[in-house]
């Protein structure tokens, strides 16, 4: 039997169809909670999630009978998705988030069963927040079931406590313990990095054919100069870099990572109570911890080069992400027992 796995987000669904481990067929479309709330129909959403599974099946040569399972994560458990489920709170582990997946019956386009996996949160269900305490909120939909994804496939990440970061519009980080979601920091870095450079006159600053490769200590630069100057004084400096030193066009892309990707830093060390890591060797007043990042090359060497120089009291783990076993899928294999079938 096959099972059907959606991995949606806010603008973007990927369709995914595994049989016994490996993924048999995929897809991908321009459709997510975004167009819902558009159209305050989720009916626009439901209709193309279910014009890609008719596609799967075809392209397959398999039958809706044949599918056992569907599964959902995402931004489809938000207002805008599907059908809302709240989140669900940490501490969360795979066993904890497999038990808590939602079994919806979807009449109008599937006519059947459909399995939600739900995001996580850091407060309590009943929990009552104020402007004063939403600094203690952070929450993830379709982030989770990609940790253990990064999990599955780097075992070492479940022993002992460790940080791990998933950069994109959101950059989440979570702090782990023996496999276990212990807490969440919730950022806005590539949502950030895109009105910057698309909406501000820095964005001349950093436009080029040239390949990015980051410069670690400009990196590092960049992060120093938030730090003492502030986010804005920070970001203003690229512009004088630009236009009165030397610095190359690489140069000042990694400024600006610097200046941006510190910001997670500095929330990961107040969220997770990690202000005391001062010493690379481990013989600050805290043992250093491990810290992995689940992106790509020039991701990964941001942070390389932040936890060099700027947070030494982390060890970085390379984390390779796989091209034919996206995390989101390789985290639904972990939390269905790796199996196609819980």
């Amino acid at each position: 039997m096959y099972i059907v796995y959606y991995d949606s987000g806010t603008t973007n669904t990927r369709a995914y169809l595994i049989k016994d481990g490996r993924i048999a067929g995929r897809l991908e479309r321009q459709v997510g909670a975004r167009n819902s709330a558009l159209m305050q129909d989720n009916a626009v959403l439901v209709r193309e999630l279910r014009d890609m599974f008719d596609a799967l099946l075809e392209d397959a040569h398999i039958y809706n009978e044949e599918v056992a399972h569907i599964y959902l994560s995402g931004m489809i458990s938000s207002p805008s998705g599907l059908v809302e489920v709240e989140h669900l709170p940490v501490p969360v582990d795979w066993k904890k988030l497999r038990n808590s997946i939602v079994c919806h019956e979807e009449e109008r386009f599937f006519q059947r069963m459909l399995e939600i996996i739900p995001g996580i949160k850091t407060v309590p269900y009943d929990a009552q927040v104020v402007p004063e305490t939403a600094d203690r909120v952070n929450m993830m939909r379709g982030e989770e079931i990609e940790v253990f994804g990064v999990l599955r496939g780097n075992p070492v990440l479940e022993q002992g406590r460790g940080v791990l970061i998933l950069p994109g519009s959101h950059t989440q980080a979570v702090l782990l313990e023996d496999g276990c979601i212990k807490d969440i920091s919730s950022n806005i870095t590539g949502e950030l990095f895109k009105a910057v450079v698309s909406e501000t006159i820095l964005g001349a600053s950093v436009a080029g054919e040239e390949e990015w490769e980051i410069d670690e200590e400009m990196v590092c630069l960049g992060a120093n100069n938030a730090h003492i100057h502030g986010f804005n004084r920070a970001l203003y400096i690229l512009r004088i870099l630009d236009l009165f030193t030397e610095a190359t066009l690489n140069q000042r892309r990694s400024y600006l990572e610097g200046v941006l990707n510190t910001g997670v830093m500095d929330a990961v060390m107040e969220a997770f109570g990690l202000k005391g890591m001062v010493n690379p060797a481990g013989q600050g007043r805290c043992p250093v911890i491990s810290l992995a990042v689940a992106g790509d090359r020039i991701q990964q060497t941001i942070y390389h080069g932040l936890c060099r120089k700027v947070y030494p009291g982390f060890h970085m783990i390379a984390v390779c992400p796989d091209k034919d076993m996206p995390f989101s899928v390789s985290g639904l294999l972990r939390i269905l027992g790796n199996a196609d079938t819980p």
